[in-house]
């Protein structure tokens, strides 16, 4: 379980790379659980297409645990590929691009609600230093990027 703001305070200070690395731990354990057939690796390098499956995956998942999710995966997809060619233009518009961890976001919210009724007081793993160093150089590097666009060259 990762809790939704840590997710997305990752996702923010890698400059979205943490999406890429949950993608690829997601993948990882439906290739483990559903015994499949797949490159974990692969899924997450052409995420483009595989993450509309990867989030109907957990949809499936959690709709036959027999819990109400809330939220379309294809429209989150989208949403995931729109943010990132948002990517693309230059400041301040290309600065939008960080949000393109709200895609992920109700899928963490609806698959720790699962684990929580799974495993109920399963506790939170602290961040460790090797996350905490990862936060600390991705937020200098996300405020300089901010500042930058109010600096005259």
């Amino acid at each position: 379980m990762i809790p939704v703001w840590i997710f997305a305070f990752f996702s923010v200070a890698s400059l979205g790379l943490y999406e890429l690395y949950r993608s690829y731990k997601n993948w990882k354990f439906f290739k483990e659980k559903d015994n499949l057939d797949i490159s974990p690796f692969w899924r997450t390098f052409f995420i483009d297409i595989f993450l509309w499956p990867l989030f109907n995956k957990y949809s499936d998942m959690l709709k036959g645990e027999g819990h109400n999710i809330g939220y379309p995966a294809s429209p989150l997809a989208i949403f995931w590929i729109g943010m990132n060619l948002i990517s693309r233009f230059e400041n301040p518009i290309g600065l939008i691009s960080y949000l393109s961890f709200l895609a992920f976001i109700p899928v963490p919210g609806s698959v720790d609600e699962y684990w929580e009724n799974k495993f109920p007081g399963f506790p939170e793993k602290p961040l460790t230093r090797w996350q905490l160093f990862i936060l600390i150089i991705g937020t200098i590097v996300v405020f300089l990027d901010v500042v930058g666009i109010f600096i005259p060259e």
